[in-house]
């Protein structure tokens, strides 16, 4: 997938990717981009034919979790570093969303180390308003053992296939008063671009323990603790005041600005 804004290319080649790289672009403020080509790769484990011959500034962003917030390795595969690094090498900058990946990358020299940015800097240019919903609470992503055994027989939640994405995505969504985020692995860490597509929808996410950057019952309401409708709007509007808006996409690309590391 190939999305352009003004002169901003955003690429991807995967549908879970594909929707991160739509829901970026839904934030995107033309008018709050910096005045200069600029490609971003959605995904950094991924090979992105002909990307050394683009003459943008190019930006790759990691999306995978290579260890939780207490260091705990989690699911990211050897050789997913193999692409990783070359695009790393391609690129201006890597932009990984999670902070606690930073000791994966203690063994690459200094020089591709100072390319290496973190933090979820993937939200919209302006805040979003609070939507309330149907009542329901969504859930999307693939079902493994662990998800099953928590959602089983819960009626609060729906489950879509784990086919669904862009705008069916977005309507289901659209439609629900939070999105669920059932991790899927053990551990303590953010989804952030599950947070992200709940965002843009107005809705609050209900969550595992996530990352510390995040505080429950401020920015997202716990998984398994009694849901209060009033509460909803109070936690939406904390995440987008304190989180959201000091993450904001646009505002990553204009201070990269002319800060080009050497190659």
């Amino acid at each position: 997938m190939e999305i352009k804004i003004n002169r901003l290319i955003l690429l991807s080649n995967h549908p879970v990717l594909d929707q991160l790289a739509e829901d970026i672009a839904a934030g995107v403020l033309p008018e709050a981009l910096p005045l200069r080509d600029i490609v971003v790769c959605i995904g950094a484990h991924k090979r992105f034919p002909g990307l050394m011959k683009r003459s943008a500034f190019k930006i790759c962003l990691q999306t995978e979790h290579i260890f939780d917030a207490n260091a705990q390795p989690l699911w990211f595969k050897p050789r997913r570093w193999i692409r990783l690094v070359t695009n790393l090498f391609i690129c201006n900058f890597l932009l990984d969303l999670s902070p606690h990946n930073k000791r994966a990358y203690r063994w690459l020299p200094s020089s591709l180390r100072k390319k290496i940015i973190f933090g979820p800097k993937i939200f919209p240019s302006k805040p979003v308003s609070y939507s309330p919903g149907n009542g329901k609470f969504v859930f999307y992503g693939a079902l493994n053992d662990r998800r099953k055994e928590l959602l089983n027989g819960n009626e609060s939640f729906t489950v879509l296939d784990n086919g669904a994405y862009g705008a069916q995505l977005v309507r289901k969504i659209a439609e629900a008063s939070a999105v669920l985020n059932v991790h899927f692995a053990s551990g303590i860490y953010t989804e952030y671009p599950r947070l992200l597509s709940a965002y843009l929808a107005g809705k609050p996410l209900i969550s595992e323990m996530l990352s510390h950057e995040l505080e429950p019952g401020r920015h997202y309401l716990l998984f398994g603790e009694t849901i209060k409708v009033e509460e909803m709007k109070y936690i939406f509007e904390k995440f987008s005041e304190e989180f959201a808006l000091n993450n904001r996409f646009t505002d990553f690309l204009s201070q990269c600005g002319d800060k080009v590391p050497s190659q």
